[in-house]
C-alpha cells in the first residue's frame, strides 16, 4: 500500500480540477507558440509524399528522427519546387498543433532543394542513364544458387550489418561459410573500395569457391549511402559473373547497386534469407527424398526377387524342351546315318535280289508246268534269266560305284587326307599355332607332325 502525499500541515492536498480535452489542446498550442519561433527552416529528407486535393502530406526525416509535415494547397501552388520522395530539402514553416485531430506536425510554407539535394538529382540522372542501357532489366539478372556453400560479404567489419549476416547465416544454413571483405561503406573512398572488392571477389570466385556475393550496410542518410550510387560500383555489380545480392540501408532506401544487382533485399538479414536455404526445410526435403528412395529400392528389390524366383522353373522347362529337341534331332540323325551305312545298303540290295530270284524261279516253275515243249521253254527261260541278271548286275555295279564314291576311305585312297588337332577336332582352316601337334590320316595310316608355321590362301 503506497503512501499518500500530505502538505506541511499534515492535511491531504486538494485534488486538481479536471479539465477538458479542448483545454489541453489549447495549452499545447500555446506552449508551441511561446516555446518555438514562429518561423523555422528545417533540413531533412522527404519520404512518403502524398498529394490529396492539392495538399502535400509527407514526412521529414534524418538518420535518427522523423516528423509529420504538411503544405496546404494554397502554399503548394505558389511553391516553385516540386518535391520528390527521397529528396533532401530545406523546409520553411512552423510547428503547429491541429486541435481537432490531435496531431502535431510541421506546417510548411516553402520547400526548396537543399545543397545536398544535388545527390538526389545525380541519383535520378544515373538511374535514367542506366535504365536506358538496360542494366535494370530482369533479363540480365542471374539466378541465385540453390545451395551456396560459400558466400562473400562486402561490408564494414565493424558494422552491425555484418553481425546480422553472420547470425542469420548460422541460424538458417550453418553449412555455408562466410568470407568477409572489409571495406569502408561511406565517405569519399568508400565507392572505390566497394567497386574493387566486387571485382576482386568475382575474379577469384572459382579459386575461392564463392557461389554468391552480398554487398550490404546499415541505414544512414542519403549522403551516407551515396557510395552505393556510384557508377563504378554499379558497373562492377552488373559485370560480375557471380550472382550479387545488395541490401543497402533501410527498407525505404533505394540505391543504384540495388537496382543493378541480381537480387535486392531490404535488410542484411533478408539478404541472407533470400540467398540461403532454411536448414529445417532442407532436412525435411532430404528425409522426403530418402523415404522415396527407400520405397523405390524396396519396390525394385521385390520385383527382382519375384523375377529370380520364377527363373528356376522357367529355366527347367526351357532345358527340358531343349534336351527333348536335341534328343529328337540326334535320333533322327542316327537313323539317317544307319540307313546310309554301306553294309546295310548292300544287305538291302542282296535281299532285293534274292526276292527277285525267288519270284523268277516261281515264274519259271509256272512256265514249265504250262509249256508243252521243254526245249523251247528252256531256251526262252535261259534268255530271260540272262537278260534279267544282266540288268540286275549293271544296277548293282552302279550302286557299288556310288557307294565307293562316298566311302571316306576311297576318298583317302585318291590322295586326300584328314587332319585333326590334339583334341581330335578336324582342322578346316589355318587356325593352328606353331608348335602344336597335329595328326594327318591317309589311306594307309596316320601321320603325327608339329606345326612350324601357317599360311592363308
Amino acid at each position: 500500500m503506497g503512501l499518500l502525499p500530505f502538505d506541511v500541515k499534515g492535511s491531504r492536498p486538494a485534488a486538481p480540477e479536471p479539465v477538458s480535452v479542448t483545454h489541453i489542446s489549447q495549452l499545447i498550442v500555446k506552449a508551441l507558440a511561446d516555446g518555438l519561433p514562429g518561423s523555422m527552416v528545417v533540413r531533412g529528407e522527404i519520404s512518403n509524399l502524398t498529394i490529396r486535393n492539392g495538399h502535400w502530406f509527407f514526412s521529414l526525416r534524418d538518420s535518427e528522427s522523423a516528423i509529420d509535415a504538411v503544405m496546404w494547397a494554397s502554399q503548394a501552388r505558389m511553391n516553385q519546387h516540386r518535391a520528390e520522395d527521397g529528396e533532401s530539402v530545406l523546409v520553411t514553416g512552423r510547428v503547429g498543433h491541429w486541435t481537432k485531430g490531435g496531431r502535431t506536425r510541421f506546417e510548411a510554407r516553402k520547400v526548396e532543394p537543399d545543397g545536398k539535394g544535388d545527390l538526389h538529382a545525380a541519383f535520378l540522372r544515373l538511374c535514367g542513364e542506366l535504365r536506358e542501357l538496360g542494366w535494370f532489366d530482369e533479363s540480365h539478372k542471374k539466378k541465385l544458387p540453390s545451395w551456396p556453400m560459400r558466400v562473400g560479404v562486402i561490408t564494414s567489419a565493424q558494422g552491425a550489418a555484418l553481425t546480422d549476416v553472420i547470425a542469420t547465416a548460422r541460424k538458417r544454413f550453418p553449412c555455408t561459410s562466410i568470407l568477409v571483405m572489409d571495406v569502408r561503406v561511406q565517405g569519399e573512398a568508400a565507392a572505390g573500395e566497394v567497386q574493387r572488392a566486387i571485382q576482386q571477389l568475382d575474379a577469384a570466385a572459382d579459386r575461392l569457391g564463392l557461389d554468391a556475393i552480398i554487398v550490404t550496410r546499415g541505414g544512414g542518410s542519403a549522403e551516407d549511402l551515396n557510395a552505393f550510387n556510384d557508377r563504378g560500383v554499379a558497373e562492377a555489380a552488373f559485370a560480375a559473373a557471380t550472382p550479387v545480392v545488395a541490401a543497402i540501408g533501410h527498407e525505404s532506401d533505394t540505391t543504384i547497386i540495388e537496382l543493378v544487382a541480381d537480387c535486392r533485399a531490404s535488410t542484411p538479414t533478408q539478404a541472407v534469407t533470400l540467398l540461403l536455404p532454411d536448414q529445417d526445410d532442407v532436412l525435411e526435403r532430404i528425409q522426403s527424398f530418402a523415404h522415396r528412395l527407400e520405397h523405390a529400392v524396396q519396390r525394385t528389390l521385390s520385383h527382382r526377387v519375384q523375377v529370380l524366383k520364377s527363373l528356376p522353373p522357367r529355366l527347367s522347362r526351357a532345358s527340358e524342351v531343349n534336351l527333348r529337341q536335341a534328343s529328337q534331332r540326334i535320333e533322327s540323325l542316327a537313323l539317317r546315318l544307319n540307313a546310309a551305312r554301306p553294309d546295310r545298303m548292300l544287305t538291302r540290295r542282296h535281299q532285293q535280289l534274292e526276292g527277285i530270284a525267288g519270284r523268277l524261279k516261281m515264274a519259271v516253275d509256272r512256265d514249265l508246268e504250262n509249256r508243252p515243249s521243254p526245249v523251247l521253254f528252256s531256251q526262252r527261260l535261259a534268255h530271260a534269266m540272262e537278260s534279267q541278271l544282266q540288268r540286275r548286275v549293271h544296277h548293282v555295279s552302279g550302286l557299288g560305284r556310288a557307294l565307293a564314291a562316298i566311302d571316306p576311305l576311297a576318298v583317302l585312297s585318291r590322295g586326300y587326307s584328314i587332319t585333326t588337332d590334339a583334341s581330335g577336332r578336324t582342322i578346316r582352316t589355318a587356325s593352328v599355332k606353331p608348335g602344336e601337334t597335329i595328326t594327318t590320316r591317309v589311306a594307309s595310316g596316320l601321320i603325327d607332325s608339329r606345326v612350324e608355321g601357317t599360311r592363308e590362301q
